[in-house]
């Protein structure tokens, strides 16, 4: 069971909703209480535009449902077709993202009690429509001042960490897959576990991408981090493809020739551990500019692509061809990693190196995914 920001995020929203109802007399509390659930986002820059679009949403919802009643009533037929009507205006205007709350403001609208009873007047529907109306915004606007002071998501925080574990976990398969040591569809079962946790780092990182600073002179600094975010993450993906290629085509790389094995996991040791002391570099821990390239280019005379060139012209059969074919897909995936490893590396360096006094990750302890 996980008990994060958001889940306890919500519990306040609806506390502060039903409390601001209460102190103002208004009623029914469960309207606004369903609002605020549905009106909260997972960062301050989507919650403050999404409240904008449900008070447009919910106003037209809330207008619809006042002409349908004053024209036809509130029979059931009647509400069905208010729904889908608003539902087919918000499509129009490009604001069905809110459309779940505005079926619910119809609803509210319509199923006032002051609809049903005989003689009640007008003005008397009018004043319960907006009264529902108004519950509706009070959850939303409660949802907004929740999200902007209490427990604002530390995205930098969860990203790094969460990078850092998915990246660990991926090398310690790409050891397994290196040392002939795996299961072939364990770890195949696995690889779909790790793809859905790469998934959920890049929609994090879309919600980090739409964070506003709220002052001018921090949007500068703000953009590098993005950036920086941008490329860790990317390297994360580009690992876990290499890994995604390693299983697919193991038993090709299980009968290389031995020399050639042991040159690619001597490469792929490298820039796992390239890409290791570039997490360090996010924390402070090495300094900028620090690597280990010299070991790395004294070992072998000959790059890795001549290597393969030259084990592919050996190839006696077309069986072995094929076989260094796949190997190339392997290599490919390889030399992308490298590259996005070289980027990152750089634009770390260059982060840490220049404009020190505003270039500052806030990344505080953590041990697990979040």
């Amino acid at each position: 069971m996980r008990f994060g920001a958001r889940v306890f995020k919500t519990g306040l929203t609806v506390v502060l909703t039903l409390f601001i109802t209460h102190l103002f007399g208004l009623g029914p509390s469960l309207i606004a209480g369903i609002a605020a659930v549905f009106a909260l986002q997972p960062n301050v820059h989507r919650s403050a535009m999404r409240t904008w679009e449900q008070f447009q949403g919910n106003g037209l919802g809330a207008i619809a449902a006042i002409i349908m009643v004053l024209l036809f009533g509130n029979n059931v037929i009647v509400i069905g077709l208010t729904v889908i009507l608003v539902l087919a205006t918000l499509l129009f205007f490009n604001l069905q993202s809110v459309s779940t709350l505005a079926v619910v403001t119809v609803i509210a609208v319509m199923d006032a009690p002051q609809v049903l009873e005989e003689g009640a007047s007008t003005l008397a529907f009018l004043e319960a429509a907006g009264v529902r109306f108004a519950l509706v915004m009070i959850g939303v606007l409660s949802s907004l001042l929740i999200n902007l002071v209490f427990i604002p998501p530390r995205y930098e925080t969860k990203m790094y960490h969460n990078c850092f574990n998915i990246t660990t976990d991926i090398f310690k398969y790409i050891r397994l897959e290196l040392s002939s040591m795996s299961e072939y569809q364990i770890v195949k079962k696995d690889i779909e576990s790790l793809r859905e946790r790469v998934v959920k780092l890049e929609t994090m990182y879309l919600w980090y991408r739409e964070e506003r600073s709220i002052f001018r002179k921090d949007r500068f600094a703000d953009a590098r981090r993005k950036i920086l975010f941008k490329h860790l993450i990317s390297s994360t993906r580009r690992v876990f493809e290499l890994l995604r290629k390693f299983n697919r085509f193991e038993n090709d790389y299980n009968h290389l020739d031995e020399d050639f094995q042991n040159r690619i996991r001597f490469e792929l040791e490298y820039l796992m551990s390239f890409h290791e002391q570039i997490f360090m570099k996010f924390t402070e821990k090495i300094k900028p500019n620090v690597t280990n390239e010299g070991i790395h280019e004294n070992l072998y005379e000959t790059s890795l692509m001549d290597d393969f060139i030259r084990h592919y012209n050996e190839a006696e059969t077309e069986e072995e061809r094929i076989q260094y074919t796949s190997i190339m897909e392997i290599l490919s995936s390889l030399y992308e990693y490298a590259n996005s490893l070289e980027r990152i590396n750089r634009l770390t360096d260059s982060f840490f190196r220049f404009h020190s006094e505003k270039n500052k990750i806030n990344i505080q302890d953590e041990t697990l995914d979040i």
